[in-house]
């Protein structure tokens, strides 16, 4: 039986894409991961592009690949003038976008009937149960004051407690 060892292999561009290297058989050559983020830091040191920089920390995986594809992200947008027609389309878009109600006045009336509706909106006992149903199990953080050792949920006591505590010193 005979034992065939596998490297794990990239193909790598001579002349990167980004400084005009084509997809040629000529310009491509394989290296191994190592390798390949070796050569991209030599480019890096050489042209200072952020393409290969974002490479190089990669391929080393001293960033992981969403950070890779952020700072991809910002380098191709970086420094890019839009025209003033694509200007325009960008801000129609925007309004587009803007939810029904924001910037809309209502009316005095208006305002009190829908405060009138939220006071006395009743809840179905169903509604209850569901919202119940739906907090349970969830597990709550307790924390306890360094001033009395009171304890309770977290949220409640930092807002109501803490800073209030009878047994805080001034």
């Amino acid at each position: 039986m005979i034992n065939i060892c596998m490297k794990n292999t990239h193909l790598h561009h001579i002349i990167p894409k980004h400084m005009g290297g084509t997809d040629d058989p000529s310009n491509l050559v394989e290296l191994t991961v190592e390798e390949h983020a070796e050569a991209h830091r030599k480019l890096y040191e050489e042209h200072g592009s952020t393409y290969d920089f974002v490479a190089w920390k990669a391929l080393s995986g001293q960033i992981t690949k969403d950070e890779a594809r952020r700072l991809a992200t910002i380098a191709a947008w970086t420094g890019r003038n839009h025209t003033e027609e694509t200007k325009e389309k960008i801000r129609e878009a925007r309004l587009r976008q803007v939810p029904p109600n924001k910037g809309r006045k209502f009316s005095e009336e208006h305002r009190k009937k829908i405060s009138e509706h939220q006071k006395n909106a009743p809840r179905s006992v169903e509604s209850n149960k569901k919202r119940s149903k739906t907090m349970s199990g969830i597990a709550k953080p307790k924390v306890k004051c360094p001033h009395c050792g009171k304890e309770g949920g977290a949220p409640q006591m930092r807002q109501w407690h803490f800073d209030n505590c009878k047994m805080k010193a001034f």
